[in-house]
């Protein structure tokens, strides 16, 4: 039998006892080798070019540099991992960036880098002075983003990839210097390519113009109208439309060349107001030039009016929603163009008078533009009659068959502006202009056709030929290309 005594004692000594110490074992960490392959055109090995991987927490880890091979080997920790590549100055490669995940094993990772080229020039205004903090763009031939710098002392320099571009310059904030393209171009249509897929573009100079200030105030009958268009377009040139839309308050601002213009307001979609000429007359051929040599204000106020509204269906009856319903008399005065909802309804505010109505489909459905009553051609429409109350006017559109097609010339460069025209007994059916990438888009009914084109008006690639009508058979999706060649001297 155990005595109290001696039990206590024996507990007193066990919890005197000092517990075993345990000893951390280090471990080493793991490493891993990520190797990054650098490959250049063709797949071609890119040699010294400088490599960093870098965590997903912004923390570099290894740096290197490519060999022969165009492969750099880096040892890292497991982990994911941003890898950027810079390659050796005077290469005419553009960097490269690519990610990797080293994580139970070695990696690779393979990053090409696309050839790369300069466009350089000045900016300068009437006077010679050079420009400071103009924005010069290069736009790329499809719709990509532009690459764009800013000018110092009147230089820029812009790094793009190899390809072909046409180059905008604004001028800075409060310079009241007109935008321009190069070289002495005013539009995208007419701008000169800049050619740099083999080697770089310098002397892309542009001079900017000083503008006037032409500004005012667009109300309606309950106060100041948001979003409306001030529309001007000069006596000067052959050119499009420049359009301002109006402030909160009402208010607008144009910059323009000094010079005569015609002027017109267009109101947004929301409101019942009618489009208006200046001096506030209903029909284009009523309207007054307004002359524009110095800054100037112009303050308009726009009345109220019927409506033509309904609803645009495909012949199976589904809405056809972002479609515009567009409404002009059959000599045309003034083209008004509206959006259709979701639910295919819409509102088009206008004056009383006979019209012709049309339907423009959104690109992205095959379906097929026509006016009222299935008719293809405004000469041959239907006149919708709209007295001073509301006019519903319903519209169908029928499903069709793409034509598309890139326009480029002998160089392989892309055609901006090109006219296209698909033919048949009756005429021209429908026609269509390619865009900033070449390409064109056509919707007919399927059968017989003949397609023709016609180069765009430019004056650095003026001296193109145009293709007399050809054959073509329209099935179903047609894809039909063309390459205009230089005129023979």
């Amino acid at each position: 039998m155990i005595r109290p005594i001696a039990v206590a004692l024996a507990m007193a000594l066990a919890a005197c006892q000092t517990p075993p110490i345990s000893i951390p074992i280090a471990t080493a960490t793991p490493v891993r080798s990520l190797a990054v392959v650098v490959s250049g055109p063709a797949g071609a090995p890119v040699d010294g070019a400088n490599v960093c991987a870098t965590t997903l927490a912004g923390r570099q880890e290894r740096c290197g540099e490519t060999g022969g091979s165009g492969t750099a080997r880096l040892a890292v920790r497991p982990g994911a991992y941003s890898v950027d590549v810079t390659p050796r100055s005077g290469s005419r490669l553009g960097s490269g960036h690519g990610w990797a995940d080293v994580v139970d094993a070695d990696a690779t990772t393979v990053i090409a880098l696309e050839p790369h080229s300069t466009i350089r020039g000045t900016v300068r205004d009437e006077a010679g002075a050079p420009v400071t903090a103009a924005q010069v763009c290069a736009f790329p031939p499809s719709s990509a983003g532009p690459t764009c710098a800013k000018t110092a002392a009147g230089a820029y320099a812009i790094d793009v990839r190899s390809d072909v571009y046409k180059v905008a310059v604004d001028g800075p904030p409060g310079g009241r210097l007109i935008s321009q393209w190069a070289t002495g171009r005013l539009s995208s249509g007419e701008a000169d390519i800049v050619d740099v897929r083999a080697g770089d573009a310098a002397g892309i100079d542009v001079t900017l113009v000083k503008g006037v200030n032409l500004s005012g105030v667009i109300r309606g009958p309950s106060g100041p109208v948001e979003d409306a268009q001030v529309c001007v377009r000069t006596l000067a040139a052959p050119l499009p439309w420049e359009c301002e839309r109006t402030k909160k308050n009402g208010s607008y601002l144009a910059l323009l060349e000094p010079g005569r213009y015609y002027m017109w307001v267009v109101p947004p979609d929301n409101v019942r107001l009618v489009a208006e000429w200046y001096d506030g007359v209903l029909e284009g051929v009523d309207t007054t030039a307004i002359t524009v040599d110095r800054d100037r204000s112009i303050d308009m106020t726009l009345a109220t009016g019927p409506q033509i509204k309904g609803n645009v269906r495909t012949t199976d009856g589904q809405p056809v929603a972002a479609a515009l319903v567009c409404v002009d008399t059959p000599f045309p005065t003034g083209r008004i163009c509206r959006p259709t909802g979701s639910d295919g309804s819409y509102t088009v505010t206008t004056r009383p008078q006979n019209y012709i109505v049309q339907v423009i489909p959104p690109q992205s459905l095959d379906l097929i533009s026509e006016y009222w009553l299935r008719k293809r051609a405004w000469n041959q429409a239907d006149w919708v009659t709209l007295g001073n109350g509301d006019r519903v006017l319903d519209l169908t559109v029928r499903k069709g068959v793409r034509v598309t097609g890139v326009i480029r010339d002998t160089r392989g460069i892309p055609l901006e502006a090109a006219t296209v025209n698909i033919v048949d007994a009756e005429g021209e059916l429908i026609g269509a202009e390619s865009d900033q990438s070449g390409t064109y888009a056509l919707i007919v009914p399927p059968g017989s056709y003949q397609i023709e084109v016609f180069a765009p008006f430019r004056g650095e690639r003026g001296d193109l030929l145009s293709q007399p009508r050809r054959d073509i058979v329209v099935s179903g999706f047609t894809r039909y290309d063309f390459v205009l060649e230089d005129v023979k001297v």
